[in-house]
């Protein structure tokens, strides 16, 4: 998913996400994913050199089937835009490489449990960005070669590319401490016996909360996950409740 690289919450700084998933068994993804609550810890940092964005999304089992007392999804992403070139006519290109990956727990048919990791991925492209100087308001556009690094060749597609789309506006419809953001993520993949696409978007829309009793690092929110061919067939659409603290 990623930025120029600005995320989610494009600004500068460092902040946590929890989110508690409404997602219903018969449209939530994999592992009969329903009402789970998930913590997201995000930074974007911009130098003269280019930007860093990373985050680690950490799942907690809240749900009957689901392994107890847990955490049974741990997953990351990092990514560095590199640009040496500011004072150019390219200013808004850059460079970037990115790595994606993860582990999972989950119940076996025999009731154990079983583990699971989710592919290296290594991604190498070219991302353009148009941002304010603040970075509170980017639109982010990335086309990426994608490897992902798997044994068994199951995974992999004749197009190993990814479309990545980020944005992020700040008094959104020019409603003071409104913030619309996400992205949206199209990438190559084998699906269960062919070749697909799969699409995977997170709008999210915040207020900052916080403004109106000196507390202007948390917010509230919303965030919509909608998914295609992603850790199943079909479209799977997932509403969460949220809350955020920014550091910075």
């Amino acid at each position: 998913m990623l930025l120029c690289v600005a995320g989610i919450s494009a600004q500068a700084g460092t902040n946590i996400q929890i989110f508690y998933d409404f997602g219903s068994l018969n449209t939530a993804c994999q592992n009969e994913r329903s009402n789970r609550i998930t913590t997201t810890i995000e930074l974007f940092y911009p130098d003269k050199w280019g930007s860093t964005f990373a985050f680690i999304d950490l799942d907690y089992a809240i749900h009957p089937n689901d392994p107890k007392n847990t955490v049974f999804l741990g997953y990351t992403e990092i990514a560095r835009c590199l640009n040496f070139w500011h004072e150019s006519p390219a200013k808004d290109l850059s460079i970037q490489v990115e790595y994606n990956g993860g582990l999972g727990l989950g119940r076996a048919n025999t009731g154990g449990l079983i583990g699971y990791g989710i592919s290296h991925a290594g991604l190498i492209g070219l991302n353009y960005c148009l941002h304010t100087k603040d970075y509170k308001n980017i639109f982010n556009l990335e086309l990426l070669y994608k490897y992902i690094a798997d044994g068994d060749n199951k995974l992999k597609n004749k197009v190993p590319l990814q479309f990545t789309f980020v944005w992020g506006c700040d008094d959104f419809c020019t409603a003071p401490g409104l913030r619309f953001c996400g992205f949206l993520d199209i990438w190559g993949q084998r699906g269960p016996d062919k070749q697909s696409w799969v699409m995977l978007t997170e709008p999210q829309l915040w207020y900052n909360v916080g403004r109106w009793f000196k507390c202007p690092n948390l917010h509230v929110g919303t965030e919509i996950e909608v998914s295609y061919n992603f850790t199943g067939s079909g479209v799977m659409v997932n509403p969460c409740l949220g809350i955020k603290w920014n550091f910075d």
